[in-house]
């Protein structure tokens, strides 16, 4: 009997249908944001393996519904939407797709810089309400600034090679790689409070958990340069958005990027998006065809190991194999 795949949310079809080869494979609706658990029940319940993006929460309820998983697999970065507890005590490997999307972040970052700096949100806006540039509207070059990039990962060392050409100075924090890393890359390791304080744009680019939530906050933002800009492509958890209005609102920043929020899908209502010295972007920095195509291939390549009786490879919770029963 061919095992039961749901790719919940299909990113790029043809890399998904590589999995073919191991089982019949059922995808999700593309309209559904699966806010809803009993949704994500009924769609996953009998699956021995899912594809999923950010999409959905797969708490322990839903996980637990489903009586016959054996992997799920994420395209892209760390599962952030999945109960990594429930998963390991019931033996299933979580994977991710580390790097598939990290050159498409870090362009999409220098992207959000280039706009905030040139002031293209708030010139954008006024032209069509057909306002031409006023005194007060001078925009600032990126050549010799400062850029504080906070996360060391794939994504913030891309960025590193593709600021070069501008001759910024790059500082970084991120306690976690070593100062010879750092160096080698032709910037330098700072604390966060030298960062947010010496820095003309500050870019996050760390993971979201318990250690970096709301790592933004009223108190750091007030750190921060009155003409700094900061731009957001990780995770919306690392800013507090109440903070960051004010700080918009009052002057405390010139401006900010954000490609992702606290809570997505952003609501309309979102106070940060009735101001005009921010630029935002719905959570689509690593949504590139080219990322999309690693992405579904990394998970895919995934459920094939797991279904073939293989051990994955990019696991998020190594200690599965301690309560997983099936022999690999």
């Amino acid at each position: 009997m061919l095992s039961k795949i749901v790719v919940v949310e299909s990113v790029e079809l043809k890399s998904h249908m590589l999995m073919e080869s191991v089982g019949q494979i059922g995808f999700g609706n593309a309209s559904s944001t699966y806010t809803d658990e009993a949704e994500l029940i009924d769609l996953i319940e009998d699956a021995d393996a899912i594809v999923i993006t950010s999409r959905g929460r797969f708490t322990k309820r839903v996980i637990s519904a489903a009586g016959n998983l054996r992997i799920i697999a994420k395209c892209g970065a760390l599962p952030n939407n999945v109960d990594i507890k429930t998963a390991t005590e019931l033996g299933i490997p979580v994977t991710w797709t580390p790097g598939s999307n990290a050159a498409s972040v870090a362009e999409h970052a220098v992207t959000m810089i280039m706009n905030v700096l040139k002031l293209v949100p708030k010139t954008m806006a006024g032209l069509k309400k057909g306002k031409w540039h006023t005194e007060e509207d001078k925009a600032n070059e990126l050549m010799g600034k400062i850029v504080g990039i906070v996360g060391f990962g794939q994504a913030g060392s891309y960025l590193t090679k593709f600021l070069k050409p501008y001759e910024v100075e790059m500082l970084v924090y991120d306690p976690y790689v070593s100062k010879e890393k750092i160096d080698l890359a032709g910037a330098r390791k700072v604390d966060l409070e030298v960062l947010l304080t010496n820095s003309d744009v500050v870019t996050l680019h760390c993971h979201m958990c318990e250690e970096t939530h709301h790592m933004i906050n009223k108190d750091s933002l007030k750190f921060m340069k009155e003409t700094a800009f900061l731009v957001n492509t990780a995770r919306g958890g690392l800013i507090d958005e109440t903070a960051l209005c004010e700080a918009l609102r009052n002057k405390w920043i010139a401006g900010a990027g954000l490609d992702v929020f606290e809570v997505e899908p952003a609501s309309k209502d979102n106070p940060l998006f009735t101001l005009d010295n921010i630029l935002i972007t719905p959570h689509m920095a690593g949504w590139t065809k080219e990322a999309l195509i690693r992405e579904a291939k990394g998970a895919s390549d995934e459920v094939v190991r797991v279904l073939k009786g293989e051990l994955p490879l990019n696991v998020v919770n190594p200690d599965y194999v301690n309560f997983n029963k099936k022999i690999y």
